[in-house]
Formats: structure tokens, C-alpha cells, sequence
């Protein structure tokens, strides 16, 4: 008796419903799909990029171009007016105007690191007033203002140029011996040489960075970079240089 009144019980609850529509569970469910969501799928786009190892060298601030301009014709007087800035250091600051017109032939790469901005430049006189030889002039490539942070963080590449006309002859010849012995005097941890723009480029490697060597002309250019600039930056300084005189800057 219990289990038919039971039984008569559900099918009256299910008449019920019946009578409620044509489709009385087509809602189920629906109150429940306002609050349990789909799932999301969150997908994710990787764009390659690449950092550049060089900028142009016509981008750079040259710290000291605003020195000097008088005597740029006449080259006695025109060391006698650099000279006379010296305070004490032989390495004396000079604008790329005096520089060009004391030495003509002079040379710097149409590339520097990435995140240079900043070159100083300078002239190396003897302490008669006359310019030395070893080195004559240096160059030094900034990553902020310089003299404002330490060298050894924002100082990032140092270029020295030396007269050497007898070695960069040799150098030069046929059949010239042109292996790592030249600079066996150097405290390297490694050398190697290689051709690069047609003549031979010592790479000598330290703990503290790498410098790159070669002779164009009567000179020799010594490239000193940091540990942590890229050596392909500094090989790329290496395959194109043009004369100091003729490197512009950018417009602005």
C-alpha cells in the first residue's frame, strides 16, 4: 500500500509539469549556466625581436665640439691653443674640428655599440707642448654623459690611435709575419687574427675585455671594449672607418 501510494504521488508531480508546457525541462540548467561559466582559453603571442648590435656613429653627442674653432688653418698655432688647456693631464680635451686639422688622415668607424651616445675626444701632446706619438689621440665612447658615472660602467669603448708608420709598412708588405708574436708582449688571456676589410685585426682577449688592433695608413688603432660589449660590435667598428673630417652627425 505504501509503495503504490508513493508511486501515485510522482505521477502526479509529473503531470503537473506537464501541464506547465510543451518543453517543462528545456530551462534546466539555465540558472546554473549564469554563474558556472565556459571555460577560457588564454592563448599567448611571442614576437621575436631583435636587439641591434651597432648604431650609427652620426647619432653620437660629441662632448667636446664646442671647444676651440680659432686656428683650425694653422696647425703651430692651433697646438699652442689645445696645449693650453691642459690641467695636469697630457690627454687634453679637443673638439673633432682640431683633431681633423692637426691630423688629416685620422680615422673612426661609421658604427658604435648599442646604447652609445656620447663621444669625448682628446689629443695627447708631451710635456713640451708638441703631440706625442704613442698615442696621439683617443676617443672615448660613452653610454650616458660623460664624467658623470664611473668609467667602468658607462665608459664602454676606448679608441687609441698611435703614429707607427714603420710597423704599419711592414705590417703592409708581402709575406709579412703577421701572427699573434707582434703583441706577445701584451698580457692576453687570448690572440687571434683575422682579415678584416683587407688587412690583418689581432684580437687580444682579458679578463677585463677585448682589443681589437690594425694599421691603416701611418697609424695604429687600438680598440679597447668592455667585458660586456658584444665582440661583434667591435668587429663591426672595424670594417668600415672614414676619415674623422667626414663623418656627420645627425640632423637636430
Amino acid at each position: 500500500m505504501r509503495t503504490r501510494a508513493h508511486m501515485a504521488t510522482v505521477l502526479a508531480a509529473v503531470f503537473v509539469l506537464a501541464a506547465c508546457g510543451d518543453a517543462p525541462f528545456d530551462s534546466l540548467g539555465q540558472r546554473s549556466s549564469g554563474w558556472i561559466g565556459e571555460p577560457t582559453v588564454v592563448t599567448t603571442t611571442t614576437v621575436a625581436t631583435t636587439v641591434p648590435v651597432v648604431v650609427d656613429a652620426t647619432v653620437l653627442k660629441w662632448f667636446n665640439d664646442e671647444l676651440g674653432g680659432e686656428s683650425l688653418d694653422d696647425p703651430a698655432a692651433l697646438k699652442v691653443a689645445v696645449f693650453a688647456r691642459r690641467a695636469g693631464d697630457l690627454f687634453i680635451q679637443a673638439s673633432r674640428a682640431e683633431i681633423a686639422a692637426l691630423l688629416p688622415d685620422i680615422k673612426f668607424p661609421t658604427s658604435t655599440p648599442y646604447l652609445s651616445e656620447y663621444v669625448t675626444s682628446q689629443l695627447v701632446f708631451d710635456e713640451r707642448g708638441d703631440l706625442a706619438d704613442d698615442p696621439v689621440a683617443a676617443f672615448g665612447i660613452w653610454s650616458s654623459e660623460p664624467y658623470t658615472r664611473s668609467r667602468s660602467v658607462a665608459q664602454m669603448v676606448i679608441m687609441s690611435v698611435s703614429v707607427d708608420p714603420e710597423v704599419a709598412a711592414d705590417v703592409a708588405s708581402p709575406g709579412a709575419d703577421n701572427s699573434c708574436e707582434r703583441f706577445a708582449d701584451r698580457s692576453t688571456e687570448v690572440c687571434a687574427v683575422a682579415t678584416i676589410s683587407g688587412r690583418p685585426v689581432w684580437s687580444l682577449e682579458a679578463s677585463n675585455g677585448t682589443t681589437m688592433v690594425w694599421y691603416d695608413g701611418q697609424y695604429r688603432y687600438e680598440l679597447f671594449g668592455r667585458s660586456y660589449v658584444a665582440p661583434a660590435a667591435l668587429q663591426e667598428m672595424v670594417v668600415d672607418l672614414v676619415p674623422l673630417s667626414e663623418l656627420g652627425t645627425a640632423p637636430g
